[in-house]
């Protein structure tokens, strides 16, 4: 008679594993720092899985200790043998343990100048600085895809040449805003109203609440704006084409989490720039006026008054799909 294994030790071990992402979500929850990788909205989500792997966790810890044999085998003739060597199993459980244990220990950090610099800096709708690109046998690269799946390049090729018609052909009609080729929809009445507000306004404040909206606005009619004051908080990241006294006050947007993330900015000038480090958090305020990169007029911000700030306790800014005014 073949002897029955006894795996109840990888019940226990399974269940321990469910209570270490317990307490690693549970832990972002209570120091504020799942803000660091999910939006606001999508923190019940968090409430959730906290309370699910909780009750999953108590339960497997429960059936690997009980000592019951009906605990462990459900009696349905079939062996449910984790099956494999011990160092399959090790490796195995690793994969798991190790995202727990750096979360526990290593200290939580937001996004900085070097995803930026990865990813490109958004300066209002559609146009990017793009991140750095690899020259070297491009042509074959490409020569490559199109023999791998001509109709599939085509195709790609088809929409990269809609959406740069879609950016240039953003007004004042519709608000548009192009984010990793998800469209979100504002009215235009919402988008008026916000924009005779700024219009009226000596100081434009661009607050948490309402960045991405300003920060859109202020690049769609730039013109609009000049003279005006303006006054945002961000982290200084610095392009390698800017002139020494230029950098970017920007902020890292997002939608759902982390991996969505978008950094959006507004250059800016003051003699002091080569002085700042990046990555600095400062509070500007200056005049805003306009300036030409890569034949796009942006706004420009002649700083008048800065300030070096902590990082903000939430250092991102989220999409809003509400009302835009109160």
């Amino acid at each position: 008679m073949q002897k029955r294994r006894d795996f109840s030790y990888h019940i226990l071990f399974q269940g321990v594993i469910l209570i270490g992402f317990f307490l690693l979500i549970f832990k972002l929850i209570v120091t504020g720092n799942i803000h660091y990788f999910i939006a606001p909205k999508m923190v019940p989500f968090a409430y959730f899985s906290v309370t699910v792997l909780f009750i999953l966790g108590v339960i497997q810890i429960w059936r690997g200790t009980s000592g019951k044999i009906e605990d462990v085998y459900c009696g349905c003739g079939f062996i449910h043998d984790q099956g494999g060597s011990f160092l399959r199993s090790l490796v195995v459980y690793t994969l798991f343990i190790c995202p727990v244990l750096t979360g526990l220990v290593f200290p939580n950090t937001a996004l900085d100048s070097s995803v930026a610099a990865n990813r490109g800096i958004k300066y209002g709708s559609g146009l990017y600085t793009k991140p750095p690109e690899v020259k070297e046998n491009t042509d074959t690269s490409l020569a490559e895809e199109y023999l791998k799946d001509p109709e599939a390049y085509m195709e790609n090729l088809d929409k990269k040449i809609e959406e740069q018609g879609a950016d240039q052909e953003i007004g004042s009609n519709d608000h548009v805003e192009m984010e990793n080729n998800n469209v979100v929809y504002m009215t235009t009445e919402e988008m008026d109203q916000l924009a005779a507000e700024l219009e009226n306004s000596d100081k434009i404040t661009l607050d948490e609440k309402r960045y991405l909206a300003i920060m859109d606005l202020l690049h769609t009619d730039p013109q609009l704006f000049i003279g005006k004051e303006v006054e945002l908080i961000g982290f200084v990241y610095k392009e390698p084409e800017f002139e020494e006294d230029q950098f970017v006050v920007a902020r890292f947007a997002v939608s759902c989490c982390v991996a969505d993330a978008s950094v959006y900015g507004l250059i800016a000038s003051i003699t002091e720039a080569p002085s700042l480090d990046v990555d600095q958090w400062v509070k500007a305020t200056g005049t805003l006026d306009t300036t030409k990169l890569d034949g796009w007029e942006l706004p420009f911000l002649k700083i008048t008054q800065l300030e070096k700030i902590e990082q903000p306790a939430n250092p991102y800014v989220y999409e809003v799909y509400t009302q835009l005014t109160e």
